[in-house]
């Protein structure tokens, strides 16, 4: 008896300790290294609670079993170990492509069928093993222990293989994009462009038509009609509309953002002119070369707000993976939501886009001024999937609204704010102001971003202008609206009849592809907004890239 009870405890153990180290140990260090590169925190900085946590379920499951006996913790048992097998297999082998993370819906109606089988999985799995567990004792406790430790072994040799043919990086880093004057505005002039993400240009007619009470702070406006961006997703997409330097997929990204930073004309004639530049994104668009240039871009330490929300937050973008295929829709998940968890060291703290964060503090904080000319961009989440604020500025939950509902209650509560203030410290008129978007809607192939301008001194309704702008024009009115010269047209300086080639290049996804995007398909946006393909592409990949 003294013998096949220390069996069973045996067995209890070894399936406690497999499922506790699968979800809480394998899963996110696994998960962890396979999207590094997406990470701005450290492995080490959720180690720690993943093995509290790791601990603390082991420990509750085997003082569960303990207090039940015979039958009873045999079906106990094979429950978590049916469990542990369907967690493994379903976030190592059995999940379709749900696409990428990056904040656009799922089409759940495609994976109905499925549904039906993964969801028989995970009943036939623990169920069936419990039928065994009651039938055949002795075989099963001896089935269960190999079968946990082989769980175990195999999760433990493929994490020392990742962890040793991966290297761990340092993701922290000693410098930040911080909120530093984040609504500081200048006495003498302003140039405040908001960027606001994922912003099509179509939505303005629409808003007009179905709503224009949103744009009722937007005086003496132009909207432009017929503006095209550079690319259709923001990684490379905000780069190009801060720098005006194009990314051909012939390098790294890492490398990219490092050198598309150096010396931007734009910044450099700002900066000799006596403008205080500053600019609001997050650091994975940004470079450190821009410290000493961009006054809120400063050297600080990145360190975690917190370390239970972070891992909390890791383990939601764990369960989109291992969870049942029934359970995933409560669990999707948006990797710019561990952004966050941010922090700093320093006197000021990391920038974040949320847009119910950036509305709070220009709440709390208001706008104020202090000498001198103030050069600003806000990148904002603004149009961005997941969707959740509606056209009066409500917070509904992520996939309760759409993009142009939540552009509605963008302009409405925080970028409407945002001028009123102005206007009621009297920087308004003389203020160039753009709301613009770093790329246009990206979950119905190629897209513009919206263009709506006001140079200092205008005042009127918003206004239409059809002329062919893009990004690529973007610099040169700054410039200009800044009182300095450019060696390009402004985009109101464009003839409406002009024909113009404007290049932009399309990429469904970011998932890197050897250091690189994949592959990038060249257009050309002629007139109308028609995407005509050039047939270039640029293929990109770790033999494509240029030393």
């Amino acid at each position: 008896m003294q013998k096949k009870t220390r069996r069973s405890l045996i067995t209890l153990l070894l399936c406690a300790l497999a499922l506790a180290f699968t979800a809480f140990v394998f899963a996110p260090i696994e998960q962890y290294m396979l999207n590094q590169s997406e990470m701005w925190f450290n492995l080490g900085d959720i180690v720690p609670a993943a093995l509290i946590c790791f601990i603390a379920l082991a420990a509750l499951l085997v003082g569960a079993g303990l207090l039940l006996r015979g039958k009873a913790r045999r079906v106990f048992i094979a429950v978590i170990l049916g469990l542990t097998i369907c967690l493994y297999l379903q976030g190592n082998f059995i999940n379709p492509d749900y696409g990428e993370l990056d904040g656009r819906a799922v089409q759940w109606s495609k994976y109905t069928l499925y549904a039906v089988i993964d969801t028989l999985f995970w009943i036939a799995v623990p169920a069936g093993l419990a039928v065994f567990a009651v039938k055949k004792p002795r075989p099963f406790r001896t089935a269960a222990r190999a079968l946990a430790a082989l769980l175990l072994i195999v999760q433990v040799v493929t994490l020392a293989t990742v962890l040793l043919t991966r290297p761990i990086e340092s993701m922290r880093g000693d410098w930040i994009v911080s909120d530093k004057d984040q609504f500081t505005l200048g006495e003498e002039q302003n140039t405040v462009m908001f960027v606001v993400d994922a912003c099509d240009t179509t939505y303005i007619p629409r808003i007009q038509a179905e709503d224009p009470d949103a744009l009722a702070a937007l005086d003496g406006f132009t909207y432009f009609s017929d503006y095209a961006g550079a690319y259709s997703k923001t990684k490379m997409g905000l780069p190009y509309t801060l720098t005006q330097v194009w990314y051909e997929n012939d390098e790294t990204l890492e490398d990219y953002i490092d050198r598309c930073y150096e010396g931007v004309p734009l910044y450099a004639a700002l900066g000799g002119a006596g403008w205080d530049i500053r600019l609001y994104t997050a650091e994975t668009y940004m470079s450190q070369r821009m410290i000493g240039t961009a006054a809120n871009v400063l050297r600080a330490n990145l360190t975690v707000g917190s370390y239970p929300k972070l891992f909390a937050k890791m383990m939601e973008f764990v369960g989109f993976r291992y969870a049942p295929h029934l359970l995933k829709p409560q669990l999707v998940f948006y990797s710019g939501e561990f952004g966050f968890y941010k922090a700093s060291d320093g006197e000021y703290q990391p920038y974040f886009k949320d847009n119910f964060l950036f509305r709070e503090k220009l709440e709390a904080d208001g706008l104020s001024t202090a000498p001198g000319k103030a050069f600003i961009v806000y990148h904002i989440n603004g149009s961005h999937l997941p969707c959740n604020m509606d056209e009066n500025g409500v917070n509904v939950g992520n996939w309760n609204t759409t993009a142009c509902e939540q552009t509605k209650g963008v302009l409405r509560t925080i970028v409407g704010p945002y001028l009123e203030q102005m206007k009621a410290l009297g920087v308004y008129d003389d203020a160039n102001i753009i709301i613009t978007a770093d790329h246009g809607r990206f979950d119905e192939g190629p897209s513009s971003p919206v263009m709506l301008l006001k140079p200092a001194n205008a005042h009127g309704p918003i206004a239409e202008n059809a002329a062919m702008a893009s990004v690529s024009d973007l610099h040169a009115t700054l410039l200009k609206l800044c009182g300095l010269d450019a060696d390009a047209p402004a985009i109101y300086e464009l003839s409406a009849d002009e024909t113009r080639v404007r290049r932009y290049l399309y990429y469904p996804t970011t998932r890197t592809n050897g250091g690189t995007l994949p592959p990038l398909n060249e257009y050309h946006v002629d007139r109308g907004q028609q995407f005509v393909p050039t047939g270039v592409v640029l293929e990109g990949g770790k033999e494509n890239i240029v030393k």
